[in-house]
């Protein structure tokens, strides 16, 4: 879906996947969950975002896990032992290039990998940032995005970070509460996505505009910042900076975020 839908279009295509995912339940609810499909439609009206790319990426998702689940339930009859609980467990598969920090027991897999992505993302891209910026009038382009994403990721000696403790004290407070967890839980995983978003779009007009010299070197201090150091010094301002953006959209779309904050690419 290159072209933006009409509203008929958009209307025709949400019923089809709702009765899609209607149908389908029937014979496994776990897999074919139409409540979090509604969720997701609900958050993306809210943020404004690109319905068109969020429908096409929801009908992709829904066939894909259609196959799947077809699959398995040959394979099953086929007495190879397969069993349809795979079908969620895939879905993570794309997530398991990212640390994984059990927090806390209430925290979904997926939240468990985004909050170790953005401790990474802390220890590794950020003291970057801060070696290239700090001190300078284009600091304050980015320091917002830098709070931001320091909330979300910096741990002090094995301490979970601000905003992992204000997670940790709301699921509590849920009390088993199935609704508030997940709200919780995607509070934190949108509230990252956009600082990520934000810190990438304003690195691309610095950039741009010629305000950052690409033939300088990174040089961070080893024992302060040992991730960090590893990965960049030696390297010049210009690539370095490419690849802390790549990071950025690379764990919004891991996450699938980039439809919600209209991103279509």
């Amino acid at each position: 879906m290159n072209k933006e839908l009409a509203a008929t279009e958009v209307k025709a295509l949400l019923e089809k996947i709702r009765t899609d995912y209607r149908e389908n339940a029937k014979l496994h609810p776990r897999a074919f969950d139409i409540v979090e499909f509604e969720k997701r439609y609900l958050q993306i009206l809210q943020m404004r975002g690109n319905i068109t790319k969020f429908i096409s990426e929801e009908v992709v998702f829904l066939e894909q896990l259609k196959s799947k689940y077809k699959e398995l339930v040959a394979k099953k009859e086929a007495g190879k032992g397969e069993t349809l609980n795979r079908i969620m467990d895939e879905s993570l598969e794309r997530l398991s290039k990212y640390s994984k920090i059990d927090f806390h027991p209430m925290a979904k897999a997926e939240i468990r990998y985004f909050y170790g992505a953005m401790v990474d993302f802390a220890e590794i891209e950020l003291p970057v940032l801060l070696n290239i910026f700090k001190g300078t009038i284009e600091f304050s382009q980015i320091q917002d995005s830098i709070v931001q994403i320091e909330r979300i990721g910096v741990t002090r000696r094995g301490v979970p970070s601000l905003r992992a403790q204000e997670a940790i004290k709301n699921f509590l407070d849920a009390n088993g509460n199935t609704v508030m967890i997940e709200k919780v839980s995607q509070n934190l995983l949108k509230d990252g996505c956009f600082a990520l978003k934000n810190l990438a779009t304003s690195i691309h007009e610095l950039v741009s505009k010629n305000r950052v010299n690409p033939e300088l070197i990174i040089r961070i201090n080893e024992k302060d910042f040992p991730k960090a150091s590893a990965n960049f010094n030696g390297r010049k301002f210009g690539e370095s900076l490419d690849r802390v953006t790549e990071r950025c959209i690379g764990i919004i779309q891991d996450f699938r975020m980039n439809a919600l904050l209209g991103m279509d690419n």
